[in-house]
């Protein structure tokens, strides 16, 4: 090829790259420009944007904002982060119809604080249509924080390291008249601690939090009192009990939840507990809180939302519980180890009963079983229960009989049975018991001496396993009316007392 040529090709190239940088540079000063003029005339005044540096790159489509701070006083919301950053922006969509399409939004150390104020339910602002399609690919957010504040500004809830991405956003029209107001494909959440104040009284607690559309998970669960013990009877008019419950990992999968017909959702397939620990006191000394007590049935059926949960298992588990009936008396605990519990079915709308099915270790040596179901949509609040306890060393649960009850017993339940079926207000049952060497020592009331008199009439009418049935058992049955203020476990409580009074001193014959 000829010099000339060669060098008339060259200039020509040059020519062009020139052209093709001046155009880019162009391009570039005239988008940032765009961006610069949009967020100062286009952002609404009442949001208080405020932002350091701004970085664009016209060629990726590429918006970057440093130091964001933005607050909205009718929302009552502040939120700073470190950045925020919109990529991978169509120029052609925007063009055609000015529709707003992105690759990704990323937020860099996002905190929101959302300031809770009495809702105003005089007035409803009407859902406007947007205009344009709104959609963004992928939605970011690294090491976020969130906090609400209730008026006195203390914390109500708080979530920290918050990791979190969302597919496939879009909001048009259609999406902006449903509850969720955008569409968007899947999710994936990770949390480090996280707090969330449920009353006066009681707050939530997590070290670390996964969800995902098929699973999720808490580590380090807690439901506590915020209060210890005495501080809690200073403040209380009527009896609340004080709660302690610790949960090693709580694990859940299939789950979904939404809004249908103007009323949430949330089902679940299954959900499992490792090493729950409760621990429950109550203050006797305090007045009795007379409000009625919902049964379970009534609890569910009345719960504003749609509840399906198809299983929970609970493993490793142990429930303490104390009650406080002398001011000088330290009390002592019954307490339910190595529980292992599975929930099947359990639901709001649903049809079918709820069935609990429990075995446990009572003051950690007798095996104890429980059976228990119900319908939520029966409106009588039935519920049927069974249970066993085998093998059962009666001196282990003494210190909770002396300090709530003044006596002492000696003996071991070899096996024990009972069912009662009930509702709102009555329940019956009968009860079948083999034990040896059973009795009762009644204790004079500063539990310092024996009565004698009152041990020596327990134990007459207390019969010595005689009047049993070919396979050594004595039979009970009982009947008991509900107090309505008091709770399900109550009720149960007082089914089971009554069967063992009139298994041990009753006839002992089962009836035909």
């Amino acid at each position: 090829m000829p010099q000339r040529k060669v060098s008339r090709y060259l200039k020509i190239t040059v020519i062009i790259l020139l052209v093709l940088i001046l155009m880019g540079i162009a391009a570039q000063w005239f988008f940032t420009h765009k961006v610069k003029s949009i967020l100062k005339e286009k952002v609404p005044a009442e949001l208080n944007l405020t932002y350091g540096d701004v970085s664009t790159n016209v060629l990726l489509g590429k918006i970057s904002l440093s130091d964001v701070s933005a607050n909205n006083s009718e929302q009552n919301i502040d939120f700073k982060a470190n950045s925020v950053t919109v990529s991978g922006l169509e120029y052609i969509p925007l063009l055609q119809n000015g529709d707003i399409t992105i690759g990704e939004i990323s937020l860099e150390a996002p905190k929101v604080v959302y300031h809770q104020t009495e809702k105003d339910t005089t007035s409803k602002k009407e859902k406007q249509d947007p205009s344009k399609t709104y959609t963004v690919s992928t939605l970011s957010i690294q090491n976020g924080t969130f906090h609400m504040l209730n008026k006195t500004a203390d914390s109500t809830a708080t979530v920290k390291g918050i990791d979190f991405t969302l597919s496939d956003i879009k909001f048009d029209k259609e999406t902006a008249q449903e509850n969720i107001p955008f569409a968007f494909g899947t999710y994936e959440l990770s949390t480090k601690k996280g707090y969330y104040s449920m009353s006066a009284l009681e707050f939530i607690q997590f070290e670390r939090m996964q969800l995902t559309p098929d699973a999720g998970g808490f580590q380090q669960f807690v439901l506590r009192t915020k209060y210890s013990k005495s501080e809690l009877s200073r403040r209380l008019q009527v009896e609340h009990d004080h709660y302690n419950l610790n949960i090693d990992d709580i694990s859940l999968t299939d789950w979904d939840f939404g809004f249908e017909n103007d009323l949430p959702y949330f089902h679940l397939g299954e959900m499992q507990l490792r090493k729950p620990i409760f621990h429950v006191y109550r203050d006797k000394l305090l007045p009795d809180d007379t409000t009625h007590k919902k049964l379970y049935n009534q609890a569910l059926r009345e719960l504003k939302m749609d509840l399906q949960v198809d299983s929970i298992g609970i493993s490793e588990g142990l429930i303490t519980y104390q009650e406080r009936l002398e001011a000088d008396v330290e009390p002592e605990e019954l307490r339910f180890a190595d529980i292992q519990a599975t929930i099947s079915n359990l639901h709001t709308q649903g049809k079918g009963d709820v069935a609990i099915d429990i075995n446990a270790k009572l003051m950690d040596n007798g095996p104890f079983s429980l059976e228990w179901s119900f319908d939520p949509q029966n409106k009588a609040n039935r519920f049927l229960a069974k249970g066993s306890l085998s093998n059962f060393k009666s001196e282990s649960i003494n210190p909770f009989l002396k300090t709530n009850l003044n006596a002492e017993v000696t003996g071991t339940i070899q096996q024990m049975y009972f069912t009662i079926s009930g509702n709102e207000l009555e329940s019956q049952g009968d009860m079948k018991m083999k034990y040896d060497d059973f009795e009762f020592t009644v204790l004079k009331k500063d539990g310092l001496g024996v009565n004698k008199i009152l041990t020596a009439v327990v134990n007459l009418f207390t019969k010595k396993g005689e009047k049993t049935d070919a396979d050594g058992f004595r039979h009970g049955d009982f009947k008991v009316e509900r107090n309505q203020t008091k709770s399900f476990f109550n009720y149960l409580w007082i089914n089971l007392k009554e069967g063992l009074v009139d298994t041990m001193m009753g006839r002992g014959k089962k009836k035909d």
